[in-house]
């Protein structure tokens, strides 16, 4: 390999020590607040930045009752200056343009596969029918084309889409499989936010990968890989490494995309400045929250403002270490990287324009109940166990020598399978049971509102929940964090927490929909189920 990871600097190295404390605080917009921000933008830093200029996805707006093509094909990209290698996504390039809808409109998505394999399209967040949702579509045939019709009703938000084949979501999103997609409304668009696409409203789709000498990424799962994801050792932002974004001095909105097959971002920027975060999955929080650390796992989003007239800045990501737990004995995977690591980098250029102003509030939410005594509940317990099979060739039921040794016992495909005469080395399950395609797990009313408890017994998983949007009631039995506190549809259940969904979307066992861990491997490996709403 020819990775080598960028290494911070000693400020970044200390400024990612304390990430086990991850402070929050609420918005100051009080004269101290101000006073400290005068203080802090009085001597703006001169941005000395070298790297790839961050390329901005193309934004094509989805018309009321007009069809749009999305065609998925190979295409050719540059992760690394000067290397294109192949890739697949949609329209020709790695990944696919940013499809923005407004609420109360109906297009159209006409999907045409131009590839070898079949493959489907899920709207990660967009609430629709289960028929309009391809997430549990056995795939489009090579040649053909599958169309739908998107009704939009929901608030404003940052969602994406991407392929969602069982047993190869992984390996079709590392390679480019994924795109962006946003909701506007007039609610939003009243907030004064930052809005000039490219410019102050800005998205950055974070994936990791590892290169091989010809810039290519490497896949090679291995038992180990099938236990915690694979965990890149460098870090792209919307398809580049070293990426460096222009910004204007000024408030700026950026918009955060967690599209990583295993890898939770724990990001800050080195200077330790404050950001607001202002959404989360499924829209805008209740009001501005102040932070300094953010921790987005797969499938999740954010959108958070930074003020960058506080001079050139540089996100990183602190190293994420993965855990199995098997009674007292807990057993770590340590990340590729040992060391924060630079995610993008941000160069403030003079702009006259004058600043946006952080709102106040956001957007009204329904407050959480105060009893959920009278809803129905349903417990989901996501485990990864050792595979009888294989603890019957290793010789002991020794969980570590299975999933970290040799991959001559269970070498996994490529295609996200095991072959034909290998056992996998762990079992991937919900309530005991790995996914069945066509079997219905859990039936649930339309209209109704549920109390769903996940329990992650063995390990971290972040939960993802088809064609609903809910409220993270609690995480380990306390208060939710602070950036779990808007509406959702994924959130890292590190070992325990409770939602609460309601179910406003109808799927029937022709089409269901799905929950699963979005840890992309598990997915692939069975830790998923289907429901149903009618």
């Amino acid at each position: 390999m020819t990775d080598r990871p960028h290494r911070p600097t000693r400020r970044a190295v200390l400024a990612g020590a304390g990430l086990g404390l991850l402070a929050s605080a609420p918005l100051g917009i009080g004269p101290a607040s101000a006073a400290k921000k005068k203080t802090r933008s009085a001597k703006p830093a001169e941005p000395e930045v070298d790297g790839t200029l961050l390329p901005i996805p193309r934004l094509v707006d989805l018309v009321d009752g007009e069809t749009f093509d999305l065609v998925a094909e190979a295409a050719t990209h540059a992760f690394l200056k000067d290397k294109p290698v192949a890739v697949v996504g949609y329209g020709g390039g790695y990944m696919g343009p940013a499809l923005r809808l407004k609420r109360g409109t109906k297009p159209k998505v006409r999907l045409t596969n131009r590839l070898a394999r079949p493959t489907n399209v899920h709207w990660h967040g967009l609430l629709v029918a289960g028929r309009s949702d391809g997430g549990t579509h056995p795939g489009v045939a090579p040649g053909a084309t599958w169309e739908t019709e998107l009704a939009v009703d929901q608030p404003a938000a940052t969602l994406w889409y991407h392929a969602h084949v069982h047993g190869r979501t992984a390996q079709d999103v590392h390679d480019g499989l994924c795109g962006l997609m946003l909701i506007e409304d007039e609610t939003s668009a009243g907030l004064g936010l930052p809005s000039a696409w490219g410019v102050d409203d800005i998205p950055l789709v974070l994936q990791d990968r590892t290169f091989d000498a010809a810039g290519r990424p490497v896949r090679a799962p291995t038992p180990t890989t099938v236990e915690h994801g694979l965990l890149g050792a460098t870090m792209i932002v919307n398809g580049v490494a070293d990426a460096v974004a222009r910004v204007p001095a000024r408030l700026v909105r950026l918009r955060l995309l967690n599209a990583t097959g295993a890898r939770n971002f724990r990001l800050f920027f080195e200077d330790q400045r404050s950001f607001r975060l202002i959404a989360t999955d499924a829209g805008l929080v209740a009001e501005p929250i102040e932070l300094t650390r953010l921790v987005l796992a797969p499938g999740e989003r954010a959108e958070i403002l930074v003020d960058f007239a506080e001079g050139a800045a540089t996100l990183f990501t602190a190293p994420d270490p993965h855990e199995h737990r098997a009674g007292a004995q807990t057993t770590l995977l340590p990340d590729v990287v040992d060391a924060p690591v630079k995610v993008v980098a941000f160069e403030p250029v003079k702009d006259e324009r004058p600043s946006a102003v952080v709102p106040a509030t956001l957007a009204e939410l329904p407050a959480p109940p105060r009893s959920t005594s009278g809803l129905k509940r349903r417990r989901f317990e996501l485990r990864v166990r050792p595979n009888p099979a294989m603890v019957a060739q290793v010789g002991a039921h020794d969980h570590h020598a299975m999933s970290h040794g040799s991959t001559t016992n269970g070498q996994i495909a490529l295609d996200g399978g095991m072959t034909a005469s290998s056992e996998p080395p762990v079992l991937l399950t919900i309530n005991g049971k790995p996914f069945a395609m066509g079997r219905i797990d859990e039936k649930v009313p339309l209209g109704a509102t549920e109390v769903w408890e996940i329990v992650s017994p063995d390990m971290s998983h972040p939960f993802h929940v088809h064609g609903a949007h809910f409220r993270v009631l609690s995480e380990d039995g306390d208060k939710p964090k602070s950036w779990n506190r808007g509406l959702k549809d994924t959130v890292l259940v590190e070992n325990s927490a409770e939602i609460l969904v309601t179910f406003t979307r109808p799927a029937g066992s022709d089409a269901p929909f799905l929950y699963h861990c979005h840890l992309l491997e598990h997915e692939d490996g069975g830790m998923m189920g289907a429901f149903t709403v009618e």
